[in-house]
């Protein structure tokens, strides 16, 4: 979390009074534990449901082998090959 962060409790209905001295602007809020009711992490801790496989740490592996091995593309080529798939993947 930044410097402007706040951990807020909220009942879900009423305006939570620490958020009455936030600045205006664009927020996003993120809930960062369960529900009172049931047993979560403190609040701004890492969630816990990621585990780093084997599979995956070995294309990060790779992917910095080629790196380190000059296999990469521009800034633009990537954007274009990603526009491209969304685009795919968009049509019917």
């Amino acid at each position: 979390m930044g410097d402007a962060a706040k951990v807020i409790d909220w009942n879900g209905t009423d305006f939570p009074q620490a958020l009455a001295g936030v600045p205006p602007g664009r927020y996003r809020l993120v809930p960062v534990q369960g529900p009172a009711d049931e047993p979560g992490d403190e609040p701004g801790a890492e969630p816990d449901d990621f585990e780093l496989t084997p599979e995956i740490e070995a294309k990060i592996e790779a992917g910095l082998a080629d790196l380190r091995a000059g296999r990469t593309v521009s800034l633009e080529e990537a954007d274009a090959r990603m526009r491209a798939r969304i685009a795919a993947a968009r049509t019917p």
